[in-house]
């Protein structure tokens, strides 16, 4: 169990709270949750000078000061050195500094690439896992309203501070649906997932079926979070579905289902795919030997010291790109306020929280009662039409 300074923060999972002396008398108390929830969805905006700082910070900082420092002490020797001013020009050799400049290019045009296309298929895979999620609730929704599935309503606490205390209209199936994206990006950002401040979280009975689920028994290996929650969302589907009994429903809603699970797993290869180790230390390895040819048997024979700021400009137009993009491969994995890209995972998961809860908190069209039966009694007859003839309201 995690004490309340550490939950204020959990993992990064979501902004400090606003802790009152009441609620660390429970750590996840209802108001609590309410809390999480209000802090959740209204999500940090990206803060653009911030993340801007951080890329440079990340990116070009430590290229820039290492390729000055290396520049700098072999100016330093050139310079001290009468041998080093003989064997300097000896090592200008421009066919080997060309070939190892074109194939390091290659290399790191290549790794910028794939680290742009892992960032696109990422957000892309989320789309459609967001969109699998909301189909199927509108699925649900749909057979609840023409069908008469029974979905059993919950009401949560929204807001503690008003007097009375609000709250909302959802279903247990809508908080474990839109508990399913925010799994999806915690794992992906490789923080530990927190039952109590997801979507889910605001119903203790689904926590402790979750709980039950990730924990480790007999001394195997525990469940996922995500295969806890996609069995928790197909119970809920089985407990829905059980009065009917009608196998071409239950196959539409877990197509759907199978939608959800086929986008996670692309999301989940595509963002842990790493390449062989060999590779990467290659790319490293190449780039630095071109480097180093052509600041010693170049820059520093011909420029002296303006070799520092010349190394820096072409580190700056070659390997400061290829460290921001791969600081931005895996969308999942920054903060909103720290990312210079829209946090369109954060957004997503927002959204489909937000549809999700609004879907099943829609008063169903039957249960309008009398009062669509009256508005239909008040509405002047229809127009009626016969062959040779036409009958209708009597002119006035």
């Amino acid at each position: 169990m995690f004490s309340p300074a550490s939950a204020r923060r959990p993992h990064g999972q979501f902004a400090p709270l606003p802790w009152t002396r009441e609620e660390r008398k429970n750590e996840y108390s209802d108001a609590a949750r309410a809390k999480a929830r209000r802090e959740r969805l209204n999500k940090e905006s990206n803060n653009v000078p911030l993340a801007i700082f951080y890329d440079v910070l990340y990116g070009a900082v430590p290229w820039l000061v290492g390729v000055a420092a290396v520049t700098s002490i072999l100016f330093a020797i050139h310079e001290a050195d009468a041998d080093a001013q003989r064997i300097f020009p000896q090592l200008n050799a421009p066919v080997a500094i060309g070939t190892v400049s074109t194939f390091a290019a290659f290399l790191l045009v290549s790794k910028i690439n794939a680290n742009l296309a892992c960032n696109r298929t990422v957000i892309a895979e989320f789309g459609n896992l967001t969109g699998a999620l909301v189909n199927l609730a509108v699925w649900v929704r749909s057979q609840r309203n023409t069908k008469g599935w029974s979905v059993a309503p919950i009401r949560p606490l929204a807001n503690d501070s008003t007097s009375p205390p609000t709250y909302y209209e959802t279903t247990r199936l809508a908080l474990v649906l839109a508990s399913a994206p925010y799994i999806v990006k915690y794992n992906g950002r490789g923080v530990k997932v927190i039952p109590e401040l997801l979507p889910l979280g605001q119903d203790q009975s689904l926590v402790d079926i979750f709980k039950k689920y990730i924990t480790r028994s007999n001394s195997t290996e525990r469940m996922s979070d995500f295969t806890a929650i996609v069995l928790m969302i197909s119970e809920q589907i089985d407990d829905i579905q059980a009065p009917i009994k009608k196998g071409s429903e239950y196959s539409v809603l877990f197509a759907q289902l199978n939608a959800v699970t086929a986008a996670e797993a692309s999301i989940t290869g595509t963002a842990g795919y790493q390449p062989p180790y060999i590779l990467d230390a290659m790319l490293y390895i190449v780039f630095v030997l071109f480097l180093l040819l052509m600041v010693i048997g170049d820059l520093i024979p011909s420029n002296r010291g303006n070799a520092v700021w010349l190394a820096g400009v072409v580190v700056l137009c070659t390997a400061v790109f290829f460290q921001i993009s791969d600081r931005y491969w895996n969308p999942m994995a920054l903060r909103s306020r720290k990312s210079g890209q829209a946090p369109l995972v954060s957004k997503a998961c927002v959204a489909t929280e937000v549809a999700i809860v609004e879907i099943f908190s829609k008063v169903p069209s039957q249960q309008l009662g009398d009062a669509a039966a009256a508005a239909a009694a008040a509405a002047p007859p229809p127009l009626r039409f016969r062959l040779g003839s036409f009958q209708g309201p009597s002119p006035r």
